[in-house]
């Protein structure tokens, strides 16, 4: 189903100074304004005022404040986003020991305490903004409460996906 929602321009833009070089950006949160997906915020590792090795306890506190980001914007997760996160993390793989990896994940929030119209009106423009970002790069995770959005969560599903099981 197709909801009639556009993408616009400066999602993809955004998304490529995450995803692409230099990485500029350490996550960013989209939202549905006027019938189009649109930047709601782009965050910078510098911005996030974190030091320390970013494969260890930093991208936990990274994690988190993203998380406390979403729920500000949300008003404490009663409405829906669309948001992307350079998610580092390290796992063992056989024969490769422990590997630091970098995975870009994209969360698709519509929480329970949303309404059943957002709701359904972020489900079904879930397909353009994916494919406006290019699905290939990310890994997609639906997030409906707080601790499916948890920094352990996602680490464990993670580490299931490209780790030793």
């Amino acid at each position: 189903m197709s909801s009639g929602v556009m993408v616009d321009p400066d999602v993809q833009t955004s998304f490529q100074k995450l995803s692409e070089g230099r990485k500029e950006y350490r996550y960013i949160i989209f939202k549905i304004e006027d019938n189009k997906v649109v930047v709601e915020s782009a965050v910078t590792q510098d911005q996030l005022e974190i030091t320390g090795d970013d494969y260890d306890d930093s991208s936990k506190a990274a994690f988190e404040k993203f998380v406390a980001d979403v729920k500000q914007r949300t008003d404490g997760l009663t409405d829906c986003r669309y948001a992307v996160f350079d998610f580092k993390f390290t796992c063992s793989r056989v024969g490769a020991g422990t590997s630091k990896m970098d995975k870009i994940v994209f969360l698709q929030i519509c929480p329970d305490g949303a309404s059943i119209k957002k709701k359904m009106v972020y489900a079904s423009s879930a397909a353009a903004i994916k494919t406006s970002l290019g699905t290939g790069k990310i890994l997609q995770f639906q997030v409906s409460d707080e601790a499916e959005m948890s920094h352990k969560e996602l680490l464990n599903k993670l580490g299931e996906k490209y780790g030793d099981h």
